[in-house]
């Protein structure tokens, strides 16, 4: 990630709008449940908007200021940076949903800081102009426990803050689905996780121009189809009627099985599917609906021609495996493996996460109403 280009993005925000030691973070994760044990805190909220904002942040509020002194302290180099940027974050209020907007307040006076830090924890992504992540979705029928699981690397700079402060909050909104976010202290919005009904999702970088706000932030977009979708179908057909800000990548399975990439741009969605014979890969690029041209990702490249010569003996450990061998060094910082049919989650983190030892944790009690 280069400084300069995201201070760049951020002044056209403010324009449309009118290594230090590692954090010694206040949390230890759990320690029942088989092991090796889940390597991060699990944190259960329930309520509206702002109970459940007041409530991340009675549970959180030194890991949350604590994320933003050291992890923003490294992304900006000047106080009239972070200025800037905070303004640029203030412009993104209008296209925010207003209980989203409310339970980010309320976590901000809980936690004693500016609201427009927990606004930019949850929107500075969309000012990043960088390419990270990989995902594989594989049908049932391609291991040999005839159980559908989805695959994912997170990849980006840690500056040795990220890698050792990663979540997993569980969310009971009032009137919406639950849903289970593998996050960071401060962050609302959703770049992995799934919600009671199986539907998981996951988002990739891809190459993109900055524009002016006419959209929500893309972690709070994903937020959003958890928590009012059940299946693919549903949240493909809630996203292409949602006003996009930025471009991206977004892989969808549920829990049937149904699985699908979603290339987003601000003007369309272009999704591709695979059959059930074949290994659904995305990292970061839009490929319209090629599923095997190779030569633009050797990540991409890997996880479909390893799939393919797998097929039928993908289990858990071979897919952690394949994670392992499209690892980013130091800047893959989280790895997952999802069983959506059964809801459970298998989770690594830190700097070279799939180095880690994978936890388990099966969500259906959290997630159950």
């Amino acid at each position: 990630m280069k400084r300069e280009l995201a201070i760049s993005a951020m002044l056209i925000w403010t324009m449309s709008c009118a290594a230090a030691p590692q954090s010694q973070w206040p949390l230890k994760a759990r320690t029942e449940g088989p092991e090796p044990v889940f390597p991060v805190p699990v944190i259960q909220l329930s309520g509206d908007g702002a109970a459940m904002g007041q409530k991340l942040g009675q549970q959180l509020g030194p890991s949350i200021k604590q994320m933003s002194k050291d992890y923003f302290g490294k992304f900006f180099q000047s106080d009239a940076e972070r200025q800037m940027a905070l303004q640029a974050a203030a412009g993104f209020e209008k296209q925010i949903a207003p209980e989203h907007l409310a339970e980010m307040r309320a976590l901000a006076r809980q936690c004693g800081v500016d609201e427009r830090e927990i606004l930019l924890a949850n929107c500075f992504l969309d000012a990043v102009p960088m390419v990270a992540c990989s995902t594989i979705t594989l049908p049932a029928g391609a291991s040999p426990d005839n159980v559908a699981r989805f695959g994912r690397n997170l990849d980006f700079p840690g500056f040795g803050v990220a890698e050792n402060g990663s979540v997993l909050l569980v969310f009971h909104p009032k009137d919406r689905y639950a849903f289970a976010s593998v996050t960071w202290p401060g962050m609302i919005g959703v770049l992995s996780g799934m919600n009671e009904h199986g539907l998981t999702l996951c988002s990739m970088e891809v190459d993109r121009t900055q524009r002016p706000v006419t959209g929500m932030p893309y972690m709070l977009l994903y937020r959003t189809l958890l928590e009012r979708c059940k299946t693919v179908q549903d949240a493909v057909a809630l996203l292409e009627k949602t006003p996009r800000q930025t471009a991206n990548n977004l892989m969808l399975m549920d829990a049937s099985g149904n699985r699908a990439v979603c290339e987003i741009t601000p003007e369309k969605v272009v999704v591709r599917r695979a059959p059930e014979d074949q290994a659904l890969v995305s990292t970061n690029h839009h490929r319209g609906t090629d599923l095997d041209k190779p030569g633009r990702c050797a990540r991409f490249d890997y996880l479909h021609d390893s799939s393919k010569q797998r097929f039928g003996k993908i289990d858990v450990d071979r897919l952690e495996a394949m994670l392992g061998k499209v690892a980013q060094g130091d800047m893959s910082i989280q790895s997952m493996v999802f069983e959506p049919s059964d809801r459970v989650i298998y989770l690594a983190v830190g700097a070279n996460a799939p180095t880690h030892p994978y936890g388990k944790l099966d969500l259906k009690p959290l997630l159950a109403r």
